[in-house]
């Protein structure tokens, strides 16, 4: 039986006055069968709004006059069941992992309400008719599509499937709809790039405007890749003729398309030794969780922030905590205007990744254990400042460490900002006053 099963429901809310409760299942919306909550969602709009309800054995219907109007109904739903994905990916980074982590980080979710809901990218592989026909119908619109390469033997191949899962069919059909879709293509040397990815840009350019945006990103490659596929790592040289390729068919793109379309994760930049594009080089930065133009971003808003430093701080100490890939561009346009401060003494601190291994740059993927290793190693400062995306929602490390586990071990206050230097000086002076 399809239901939604509530958790909570909240006092002095429309559900707690028409009687819901914890543990009800609800089957249906005005005569709509209910999967997961985005259908819950979906079917609200109605005056009268009918549910039915399953309460223990029982089966009824609580009509609600007048609907809901803007107000929320006030429950908590069971959290969805996502799909996995049947995929074998010769560049997964789930399967880079080390053993020992927490379940969670073996998870490969493969689910297209994740793709509309957070920005997951999926690659369509699972994706029947019906569902396809649910995203138009409910439009479930953008959704993030892992494309990496459209020759369908060479896609098989990179995907480990065994037939051609027609991903240009699929396309086709929401761009058909006026789904808006953002693809990726994860570059592998040797295997989708050259003619393969002039191929894939160019047929994904076809569905403008549907296909909004295509983002081109590095390969991520750990130590812990035994067993698999032998993948060679985008080099210095190569970053550099996918900045030339880049450079010339975003060009074309806005010619006829009249935007860039095809973007670069900043990954490529940085190896290639090359300047952070200006912002108009990332139109409306629809892939920046992506890490297409986050640099950028970082540093526009940096700038604005820094008219606002103080004007001294009282001899103070501060350590940033950074990737080994941003430590060069920090150390460039950061750290010059954080050491102009009298006062205080700014040092970036760039951590090499031992846990997956030195070819993992990023800081969303260091440890706490990485970070202590390296502290321990450093003169003492008065405070750590943490990247934003180097703990997951229970502000837990991908090895599970925990900040307060990190600053016992290291003897010094941590702090987590979302790349705010207000912020990270506002509480650099709290320190000074505690």
């Amino acid at each position: 039986m399809l239901r939604v099963k509530i958790l909570n429901v909240h006092k002095k809310s429309p559900a707690a006055r028409i009687g819901l409760m914890p543990g009800d299942d609800l089957l249906a919306v005005n005569g709509h069968k209910i999967h997961d909550e985005l259908d819950f969602r979906y079917w609200l709009d109605g005056d009268p709004l009918i549910l039915r309800i399953k309460r223990l054995s029982d089966v009824f219907e609580i009509e609600i006059e007048g609907g809901l109007a803007d107000e929320p109904l006030g429950v908590d739903f069971e959290p969805m069941r996502y799909r996995c994905c049947g995929n074998n990916c010769i560049f997964c980074f789930v399967d880079q992992n080390p053993d020992g982590l927490r379940r969670s980080l073996y998870f490969k979710d493969e689910d297209y309400r994740l793709s509309f809901l957070f920005g997951n990218y999926v690659t369509l592989t699972n994706v029947s008719q019906k569902v396809l026909t649910r995203i138009a119908e409910q439009r479930l619109s953008p959704i993030y599509i892992s494309v990496h390469v459209i020759d369908p033997g060479r896609r098989q191949q990179m995907l480990g499937l065994r037939k051609d899962d027609r991903l240009l069919q699929k396309i086709e059909f929401l761009a058909a709809h006026k789904i808006e879709m953002h693809a990726q293509i994860v570059l592998c040397p040797g295997w989708n790039d050259g003619d393969y990815l002039d191929e894939t840009v160019d047929a994904l350019s076809r569905y403008f405007p549907y296909i909004k945006t295509v983002a081109v990103v590095p390969v991520g490659l750990t130590k812990h890749r035994n067993n698999l596929p032998q993948l060679k790592a985008v080099t210095k040289h190569m970053a550099r003729k996918i900045l030339e390729w880049e450079q010339k068919k975003s060009e074309y793109f806005s010619s006829i398309l009249h935007t860039f379309f095809v973007y670069l994760a900043d990954e490529f930049y940085i190896l290639a030794d090359e300047p952070i594009p200006p912002a108009e080089r990332y139109d409306t930065f629809d892939q920046l969780e992506n890490g297409v133009g986050m640099a950028r971003n970082f540093l526009d808003r940096f700038h604005r922030e820094k008219k606002r430093f103080p004007r001294k701080i009282n001899d103070k100490r501060l350590c940033v905590v950074t990737g080994t890939m941003a430590s060069p561009f920090l150390d460039k346009d950061v750290l010059p205007h954080l050491i102009r401060i009298p006062g205080l003494e700014a040092r970036i601190i760039p951590v090499e990744n031992s846990f997956y291994g030195s070819t993992v740059g990023v800081s969303g993927l260091l440890t706490g254990g990485d970070i202590a290793a390296t502290l321990k190693d450093c003169e003492p400062c008065d405070l750590v400042a943490l990247p934003p995306n180097c703990t997951n929602y229970d502000h837990k490390f991908l090895d599970d460490y925990t900040i307060p586990q990190l600053e016992a071990e290291i003897g010094t206050a941590c702090y987590q900002s979302s790349d705010n230097f207000l912020e990270i000086l506002r509480v650099l002076e709290k320190e000074n006053n505690g």
